[in-house]
């Protein structure tokens, strides 16, 4: 009896991981199809270790922040940018360091 192939290790985590808005169960047969044997338990376990590791990484005591809605339009220009920053850290916070930003720059000018 021929031997199955094996997979690399970690390929089924990278596999869930490429897929991170498909449903787990949708995620299940898309991974049969692949040759993987995964179960609805273990991605959510991949998704939730993934998810741990993601807030882990963030600086501590930072404020948690929303997922920053992609601008239309021009992505690439500056005023973009800025408006995405903003939204993502909140608008007070950003008028604080607008702040600090001035007072500095007048310190220097």
């Amino acid at each position: 009896m021929p031997r199955k192939a094996k997979h690399a290790f970690g390929a089924k985590a990278a596999f869930v991981r490429s897929h991170p808005s498909t449903p787990a169960s949708e995620l299940v047969q898309l991974a049969e199809q692949e040759g993987l044997t995964l179960t609805v338990g273990h991605i959510y376990n991949i998704r939730s270790k993934q998810k741990k590791q993601a807030g882990d990484a963030g600086a501590a005591g930072a404020e948690p922040v929303a997922a920053a809605p992609t601008p239309r339009g021009d992505s690439g220009s500056l005023d973009a940018q800025l408006r995405t920053l903003v939204i993502r850290i909140g608008l007070d916070r950003a008028e604080r360091v607008f702040a600090e930003l001035k007072a500095s720059l007048a310190r220097v000018v």
